[in-house]
């Protein structure tokens, strides 16, 4: 994470109007005595409405659940103290106020090297000097906190949103015969979402919402067939957190396939249209910053490359048990670029060749759950980025509950996860303080646990995904 009958994308009514336009949209299963069409989506009589506030009301109650979750740092002085381990309440947003220079009006990549993108930058800029009125230091430095954590708030509202339309309508292309808005599967959807217990407590770590919320709002357009915006969009959101890139390989995956003339395709020119809309957002909000403070530009990349293996990945814990060595930086880039590659072919291959046309939000999914598997870091909200796509990918074809147990499985590991890095952090930093008196926190021993249970939940949870896109058999649009 903008056509050519109109500014947007949009065809006109009529299929033959859609095939002269250049922009086709597809079926799941087209019926026998029809051509398969291709795009991703495809017009329906709505015949119920989404339920857009109540899908609100229920992001609004997972933003102040989030907010209360850091309340033992915000309004109980953790981190003040050194406690934000103990209490589980760490977050990114307080230390780089002062880190970054923010408190002091410094501007991101000019003044000062940031390791995040530019529209995230620009956000943390616009949040300081929003506060910069405030009396002192430290009342400027919560205050920038609430700001954060309404703004990214709003992001969760957003992203619920679209989640739920999504999800009531069928997904991005919608399976046969599925017509208007589910409303329960379109709250059940915005439910998981905003009330997920791992997104409720990494919401406010970090600025990633942000970016989840434009890559939600980017496949809610490219499943309106508005390629030039829907495209906008993603290309926002990778402006704000790299991922959102990603989706562009299951898109491409989908041209494959009409090319090798199987149904369920993408045009290649609505690609083209979604490729070039993120391009040029993308361009617009970097190259003036690139251009101005190039060195602050790259910071991001460079970040990137030469960060070692962290905290979350596998690679962390194998090294932990001598298995893989981490102090061989090249070795652990190459590792991880192999390993996502080989992921990708395989998920490209289950693109191209499945028989019955797969989801382009599993492939999505799936991509994505790949990166962060074999990435060298993986950090706790990075959930966040799986969770909506999570429950736009739910299995069709297998039955409500072998789905139901291994998302809650996945998410009982992303919270124990989430409790076991924040006690794995402590007991460093009570090993680096001289070791004096009990040990606290949790070892590595526990940790480890932990991490891999974590990455092995993630793993069945895409095998039943991948399982899905392979079986034959009729869909159930959704979550059930």
């Amino acid at each position: 994470m903008t056509s050519t009958s109109g500014g947007d994308g949009r065809p006109g009514a009529g299929g033959g109007q859609q095939a002269a336009a250049g922009t086709r949209r597809l079926q799941a299963d087209p019926p026998q005595d029809r051509p398969p069409q291709d795009g991703l989506s495809q017009d329906r009589p709505s015949q119920g409405g989404t339920p857009w506030g109540v899908l609100a009301a229920l992001g609004a109650a997972g933003a102040l659940l989030g907010y209360l979750a850091k309340a033992p740092c915000r309004l109980g002085g953790a981190w003040l103290d050194g406690g934000q381990y103990a209490a589980a309440c760490y977050s990114d947003v307080f230390p780089l106020y002062y880190r970054d220079g923010l408190d002091q009006g410094a501007l991101p990549y000019l003044d000062r090297p940031l390791e995040y993108p530019v529209l995230t930058g620009g956000l943390m800029h616009l949040a300081g000097r929003a506060v910069s009125w405030l009396p002192d230091t430290l009342t400027r430095a919560l205050a920038y906190f609430d700001l954060t954590a309404a703004l990214m708030g709003a992001c969760l509202v957003a992203t619920v949103l679209c989640t739920g339309h999504l999800a009531g309508r069928g997904g991005l292309r919608p399976a046969e015969g599925a017509e208007g808005v589910d409303r329960r599967r379109a709250l059940l959807a915005g439910g998981a979402v905003a009330l997920a217990p791992a997104v409720v407590l990494t919401a406010y770590i970090n600025w990633d919402l942000l970016a989840v919320a434009l890559l939600s709002a980017g496949l809610l357009l490219l499943a309106r067939a508005r390629y030039w915006s829907g495209g906008a969009l993603a290309g926002l959101a990778v402006a704000a957190k790299f991922y959102p890139f990603l989706v562009f390989g299951p898109l491409l995956v989908l041209v494959l396939r009409r090319w090798a003339g199987r149904d369920g395709g993408l045009a290649a020119p609505d690609f083209l249209r979604a490729l070039g809309g993120a391009a040029a957002a993308w361009a617009a909000v970097n190259l003036p910053v690139m251009l101005a403070a190039p060195e602050g530009w790259a910071t991001f990349f460079t970040f990137s490359r030469e960060r070692g293996a962290d905290w979350g990945s596998v690679y962390y814990v194998l090294d932990g048990y001598g298995l893989f060595g981490t102090d061989d930086l090249d070795l652990v880039n190459a590792t991880g670029t192999v390993a996502l590659a080989a992921a990708c072919a395989l998920i490209a291959a289950l693109g191209v060749f499945a028989r019955r046309p797969p989801r382009p939000e599993q492939l999505v999914f799936l991509v994505v759950a790949a990166f962060l598997i074999t990435n060298k870091v993986w950090s706790p909200q990075f959930v966040l980025w799986l969770v909506p796509l999570a429950v736009l990918a739910w299995p069709r074809t297998l039955g409500t509950w072998p789905p139901l147990v291994l998302f809650l499985l996945w998410q009982t590991a992303e919270v124990g996860y989430f409790f076991g890095i924040w006690q794995h952090l402590l007991n460093a930093s009570w090993s680096a303080e001289g070791a004096v008196g009990a040990e606290q926190g949790l070892g590595f021993a526990g940790y480890s646990v932990l991490s891999l249970a974590r990455a092995c939940t993630l793993l069945a949870l895409c095998a039943c995904v991948a399982a899905d896109c392979l079986r034959s058999g009729k869909t159930v649009a959704g979550l059930r």
